[in-house]
């Protein structure tokens, strides 16, 4: 029997395959409520910004879909994951959406996260870009070679 499997590639990912743990989380994802969802995202954002999460606030968001602490755990650095790759990669809001509905988020969640993106993305980029490896930087070592006596 033949077994041939077929790579989607995501934009978001640098048009590679979506990571499998990212995958499993969109089930988790999609139990809580598309407003919840930019909130939660909003929570991550911040965080990329190099803000402080506020937990009790993502436990409040995420306590009546019964989350689990590894849940919220994994949702976090999953939305961590999307969300920082999408500005690394410059993918769009529009295109973005789509291909994680084509991962399986609903589409009122994917659109909540989108809109939440689109209003950050920028910020974000500038942000990346601050923390981004200079390689122009270097430093004068004054040096002597010595004679062997």
């Amino acid at each position: 029997m033949l077994n041939i499997h077929f790579l989607q590639r995501f934009r978001f990912c640098g048009d590679l395959d979506c990571p499998d743990w990212v995958l499993a989380e969109m089930s988790i994802l999609s139990k809580i409520t598309s407003v919840k969802m930019k909130l939660l995202c909003a929570q991550v954002i911040k965080n990329l910004l190099g803000e402080n999460i506020d937990y009790e606030k993502v436990h409040k968001l995420t306590s009546d879909a019964k989350y689990e602490i590894g849940d919220v755990k994994a949702s976090i650095a999953a939305l961590t994951f999307i969300l920082s790759s999408a500005v690394k990669h410059n993918v769009d809001g529009e295109s973005l959406s789509n291909e994680l509905q084509q991962l399986g988020l609903p589409k009122e969640h994917s659109t909540a996260l989108c809109k939440t993106y689109e209003g950050k993305r920028d910020d974000v980029r500038r942000k990346f870009k601050d923390q981004s490896f200079r390689g122009a930087l270097f430093y004068c070592f004054p040096f002597f070679v010595m004679k062997p006596v």
